[in-house]
């Protein structure tokens, strides 16, 4: 049995079993809305290796498409932060990436930046989706 298998029957117990059973209307509410807590959680377990992969996937691409694009440029800033995102591969390096990208936006030009700054958006935009999928 899973760890979110065992939270569910948690869930199912709460709500079926010891909320009904209560007779005090605060203590019931109690019940109920920490069945909806643990439910969330549980939710949330289920969903995290896939959303781990997924993420992980994601950011890989985007390094990818990122070597692609600046490997033209001589722009040492842009390249060190690369450099360190590619290597370390978490948020506080896309954060630095994402400053000396816009340091060196006259550098590679406006179109290049809004690329981007776009595919960039698309990554996190998706990690907010992931994040926010247990919460439905």
């Amino acid at each position: 049995m899973t760890n979110s298998d065992l939270l569910d029957r948690l869930v199912t117990t709460l709500k079926r079993d010891i909320a009904p059973a209560i007779d005090d209307e605060y203590l019931k509410t109690q019940a109920f809305m920490a069945s909806v807590v643990v439910g969330k959680l549980t939710r949330q377990l289920a969903l995290e290796s896939g959303h781990r992969a997924a993420a992980s996937a994601d950011l890989d691409a985007l390094v990818d498409e990122l070597r692609a694009t600046i490997e033209g440029y001589d722009e040492p800033g842009l390249r060190a932060a690369y450099t360190r995102l590619a290597e370390q591969r978490e948020p506080a390096a896309l954060c630095a990436f994402i400053e000396a990208l816009y340091a060196a936006r006259a550098v590679i030009g406006e179109s290049t930046f809004d690329r981007l700054r776009r595919r960039i958006r698309t990554c996190l935009r998706a990690d907010i989706d992931r994040r926010m999928e247990y919460a439905k």
